[in-house]
């Protein structure tokens, strides 16, 4: 248990919520490794039997509505709210303004090259009545991998659950928004993060930390503004996997990007943090397909880069660059899931045999890497890893906690003890997401109620 604030403590709704999404995510993650098990013990790349998704297809979903669809001309200020609409979900319980309600935003963010860009995220207001200490807190969720594809922004999912392109097939689940609810029920406002170029035009620049960093924090910005709220309200960030590594991005950088945000705490679940150390782990996995999202990502924001498809990449390699640009996780776990990068490579190397030899792309990454170029941390900050995450590799995860308490942050890094279950199916990644959601809203509550936060440096 983290902190005096107890899980019992929390209503008996939220409770039922946390309890209900542990089920509903451990069944969907078993399903699908048993799924890609299957597949590859028949040598398919695919489910035997299942034509989804199909192999090729135009994406539908970024002309399709045009709220996603930036002005001519973008706001100056970073964090500025460009437009809203209304967005449906669960917990709207008293229709638009009340308790619950929900809107999607369009806001400016600033890319890694100091450009401006349109983001998107959703504001969902407080389901119920926070009982804390001073005004209720706003909580910035950014989302753990997702895909690629625009239909895949948590923002575009239908009442916050689920969508689907029609034009390539490709399917959201927004498995996460059980703990959004939980948080809003406890209180809490909660702002989702789209992340740049999930859900807006041009390709998503997945685990590029900094800048996702950058989209979480001027996403804090905007959620306060469409609130109401002051700019020194009292914020926090979470998230796990993709997400964590964008909480850990914006705790490290809010000093000097956004000094006026008044931030609390962060939750950094099983953060990317050395992608060339994740790279290998991912590789012949069961999502094996999220190398192309950062390959893609990588290309997007360094042009110089493209010369490595046809360097390095056999026609195979080629496809799933292509086949990547615009997925889901799930449906990239099906097309793509424990595929040998090699396979994919015109000289038999792996994917990160490449990354490493190839200064031009070891140097993109390593800039991507957290703890690094930023370590100045304003509030205390919880890192959670796996000790056999299968994903997001622990000893990474540790050492970018060390490099934080060097620095002097006030951390607490924390061990999942989970034994090895299927390896290379995600379940070491997922299950720990799970079990320390409770300790980890624990954790935020407490920052928001100004708690003596924990610190474990210089001890794990």
């Amino acid at each position: 248990m983290v902190g005096a604030y107890k899980l019992t403590d929390m209503t008996y709704f939220t409770r039922r919520l946390l309890t209900r999404a542990t089920a509903l995510s451990t069944a969907t993650v078993i399903t699908l490794a048993a799924g890609i098990t299957g597949a590859a013990a028949q040598g398919s790349d695919s489910i035997p039997g299942i034509s989804w998704p199909p192999p090729a297809g135009a994406p539908a979903t970024t002309d399709s509505d045009p709220f996603y669809l930036p002005p001519d001309s973008l706001p100056d200020t970073p964090g500025e709210v460009i437009r809203t609409q209304d967005a449906p979900q669960l917990l709207d319980l008293a229709g638009t303004d009340g308790p619950g309600s929900a809107e999607k935003i369009l806001y400016t963010s600033t890319t890694e090259d100091g450009d401006r860009v349109a983001a998107s995220g959703v504001v969902l207001k407080a389901s119920g009545t926070w009982h804390g200490k001073g005004p209720a807190p706003t909580l910035v969720y950014s989302p753990g991998t997702r895909g690629s594809g625009d239909i895949c922004a948590p923002s575009r999912s239908s009442y916050q659950l689920f969508g689907v392109d029609t034009g390539n097939g490709a399917v959201n689940l927004n498995y996460e928004y059980p703990f959004h609810a939980a948080a809003s029920a406890l209180g809490m406002n909660v702002v989702v993060v789209d992340l740049i170029g999930l859900g807006t035009p041009g390709q998503h620049t997945y685990v590029n930390n900094p800048e996702q960093g950058q989209a979480t924090l001027d996403a804090a910005r905007a959620g306060l503004s469409q609130l109401g709220l002051p700019s020194d309200s009292p914020v926090g960030f979470f998230g796990y996997s993709q997400g964590g590594g964008s909480a850990a991005s914006a705790a490290e950088m809010a000093s000097s990007y956004a000094p006026e945000l008044n931030v609390k705490g962060t939750f950094a679940g099983a953060p990317p943090a050395d992608l060339l150390e994740v790279v290998d782990a991912v590789d012949r996995h069961a999502i094996t397909g999220v190398l192309g999202y950062a390959l893609n990502g990588a290309m997007e924001r360094h042009p110089e880069l493209a010369s490595l498809q046809d360097e390095y990449f056999n026609d195979r390699g080629k496809e799933f660059l292509a086949d990547t640009k615009d997925r889901c996780i799930g449906d990239s776990v099906v097309r793509w899931g424990l595929t040998d990068t090699r396979t994919m490579t015109k000289d038999g190397r792996s994917f990160g045999e490449i990354a490493r030899d190839d200064e031009r792309l070891r140097s993109v990454l390593e800039s991507y890497k957290l703890a690094s170029a930023y370590t100045d941390l304003n509030a205390p900050l919880m890192i959670a890893n796996g000790k056999n995450d299968d994903t997001i590799p622990w000893g990474q995860a540790r050492e970018t906690a060390a490099r934080y308490c060097e620095a002097g942050g006030t951390v607490q890094f924390v061990t999942d003890p989970l034994p090895s279950i299927l390896p290379k199916s995600a379940i070491n990644h997922a299950v720990p997401m799970l079990t320390n959601a409770g300790p980890a809203m624990s954790y935020m509550v407490d920052r928001f109620n100004d708690r003596p936060a924990p610190s474990n440096c210089g001890r794990f």
